[in-house]
């Protein structure tokens, strides 16, 4: 009864016309499809600004990573020319108090070059070689004086093959001035010889802190992103920022244990703020120019779209509303006009005036249009009727190969039994071969079209098998002109054609028979050749044969189900140009010939 009442309730309220049932269906369905529309832009928005966010960031890194590299670059390779100077050989060799003065001021130009080139990355220079008896130094004239241990470096840095070494921004432990904090640095060198060596020293460049420092600063990540510079011995921030956002020791060793040389991950930190970290590394060092920020700055703008787009939906609802109501008038206004006219005809008995008015006859061509659709759906129908009746005849065919296969199935299986039987072992096994080669080719994955090269094994696995079931009955021969193996064709196509010369062409005739299978090109075509010098067959039944085939409609009765097949399927695929052609002479044999279009593998017909 509930139930019933609220049907007569909606009944009542929303549809008691044909104004308020448009409007009850189509105003839900409308504001749905707002609501869905709405969601999918805001998701689609969301993920593509934090998308194109990130992919910002990421380009930021890129760049500054490289910019550092080829500064870097520049700067390493000042230090191995000056550490591969002939000029540092000899000092290297000899002992200080045997230094060719020329020398020294050879080796002193080029570190004056070198200073002078670079001195808005190179801070200071130092050349430290036999403890301090030789000894060189490059700076803007700040420092008093150079402390440097050899010892001490050795401990602390081991593991280059070649010496050289680098440290991330420290305080200057070397070069003291008459400030009492200590310049921050970043510091490239190389160290020549051991501690146990009779000579050995320092090459050292200390690189500017502020300069790396202006180079971050310049990178726009936001109110709390920064760039790190991490490295084995520890990271550098480009700001300060606050505690919740800084990245602690497990994040640094992290990032330094990445194996891939680009990429991102995200972590949180204790109070909960989610942070990522988007990474590339430099070559030149393996040191990793990292952006750190936190994932709700990304997310603010995602915020802002979500707050507009629920306003939006909200508009959209209401204007939906009004829309509604208008499309209702008008859609109904034609109905209400018919529906006058008819209760003139019903209550009035009077004629529609051959001459109707204005409206009346844009209402006709409504119906005409609606007939028009009409029969274009009908039309659709009829192509949907043809393409299933196509369908149809493809599974009829289908059907075809599965009724030819069990008869030789069972036949096959029967002689490899009896071989078995009498103990010829190779025989049957070289016959099961032929029988897994010849399925495995019938079934071909599914493939209706295969190549030139796979017809002819499976019909050489075909005949393989019915030679070794009638021994020396028949012999076969197939002949294939080079290269024309790749081309495509209608997989048990020359099957059943083989088939019908072998069963009613040499079985039919005394003496040994001859199957012969050719492939040869004309032009564009192809042309697939059977022929037997069995009985052959009485023009009657050749004529009836061919009529059979090439006749549509005609009854089945004289070929059986072979022949027809191969036709139909090879006109089906290549189109009706295409077909078989019988010739025969009675006691001489019969030859059948097929013709195809050369295509190759993976073309497909227009």
């Amino acid at each position: 009864m509930q139930l019933k009442k609220w049907k007569a309730f909606i009944q009542k309220h929303f549809f008691f016309s044909f104004k308020s049932t448009i409007i009850s269906l189509y105003l839900p369905v409308m504001i749905l499809f707002i609501a869905i529309m709405g969601g999918v832009s805001y998701f689609l928005a969301a993920d593509q600004i934090k998308e194109n966010a990130y992919k910002n960031i990421d380009d930021t890194v890129f760049q500054t990573t490289g910019y550092l590299e080829n500064r870097f670059t520049d700067v390493f390779e000042q230090l191995v020319s000056l550490a591969n100077d002939p000029t540092m050989n000899a000092i290297i060799a000899n002992d200080p108090d045997d230094i060719d003065p020329k020398d020294y001021i050879s080796f002193n130009n080029h570190l004056n070059q070198i200073f002078i080139n670079y001195n808005s990355m190179i801070e200071a220079i130092l050349v430290d070689m036999h403890d301090g008896k030789f000894q060189l130094t490059k700076n803007d004239g700040q420092t008093n004086f150079v402390r440097f241990q050899f010892e001490e470096y050795a401990q602390k840095f081991t593991g280059s093959k070649e010496g050289y070494y680098w440290r991330n921004l420290h305080a200057d432990d070397i070069f003291y001035g008459t400030n009492s904090e200590p310049n921050n640095v970043i510091s490239v060198f190389k160290l020549v010889g051991t501690a146990q060596s009779k000579a050995h020293g320092i090459v050292l460049f200390n690189l500017r802190g502020d300069y790396f420092e202006r180079i971050f600063n310049e990178s726009l990540l936001g109110e709390n992103g920064y760039l790190a510079l991490i490295s084995e011995d520890g990271s550098v921030l480009s700001k300060q920022v606050e505690e919740e956002y800084i990245i602690d020791e497990t994040v640094v060793q992290y990032a330094q244990r990445a194996d891939a040389e680009r990429g991102q991950f995200e972590f949180q930190k204790p109070g909960g703020k989610e942070m990522v970290v988007i990474y590339d590394t430099m070559e030149l060092n393996n040191w990793k120019v990292a952006a750190v920020f936190p994932q709700e700055d990304v997310l603010q703008k995602v915020n802002y779209i979500k707050y507009v787009t629920i306003t939006l939906i909200l508009c959209l609802m209401i204007v939906a509303v009004a829309i509604s109501n208008v499309f209702a008038r008008y859609i109904t206004g034609p109905i209400r006009s018919l529906v006058q006219n008819m209760k003139l005809v019903n209550e009035q008995n009077i004629a529609i005036p051959t001459e109707p008015s204005e409206h009346v006859m844009k209402e006709m061509k409504i119906l005409n249009h609606g007939m028009e659709e009409m029969m274009q759906k009908l039309n659709k129908l009829i192509e949907q009727v043809k393409v299933e009746q196509e369908e149809k005849r493809r599974l009829e065919y289908a059907i075809l190969y599965a009724q030819i296969t069990p008869h030789f199935l069972y036949n096959t299986l029967y002689s490899i039994k009896s071989l078995s039987d009498m103990g010829m072992n190779e025989e049957a096994s070289a016959m099961i071969s032929a029988l897994s080669n010849f399925f495995r080719i019938s079934i071909s994955k599914g493939r209706e079209l295969i190549t030139v090269a796979e017809e002819i094994e499976h019909i050489r696995s075909y005949l393989f098998i019915q030679e070794m079931r009638y021994g020396d009955d028949f012999s076969y021969e197939i002949q294939i002109d080079e290269g024309l193996g790749h081309y495509q064709i209608m997989k048990l196509t020359l099957q059943p054609l083989v088939e019908n010369a072998l069963y009613h062409g040499v079985k039919q005739t005394r003496g040994e028979g001859k199957i012969l299978v050719s492939v040869r090109e004309e032009k564009e075509q192809l042309i697939l050749s059977v022929q037997d010098n069995g009985k052959g067959i009485p023009p009657e039944k050749l004529a009836a044969i061919r009529r059979e085939i090439y006749q549509k409609g005609s009854e089945k009765q004289t070929t059986g189900i072979g022949l027809n097949s191969v036709h139909e399927r090879i006109g089906l695929h290549f189109g009706l140009d295409y077909g078989l052609i019988i010739e025969s002479e009675e006691g001489k044999g019969t030859a059948i010939t097929l013709t195809i279009p050369k295509r190759e593998q993976g073309v497909r017909r227009a």
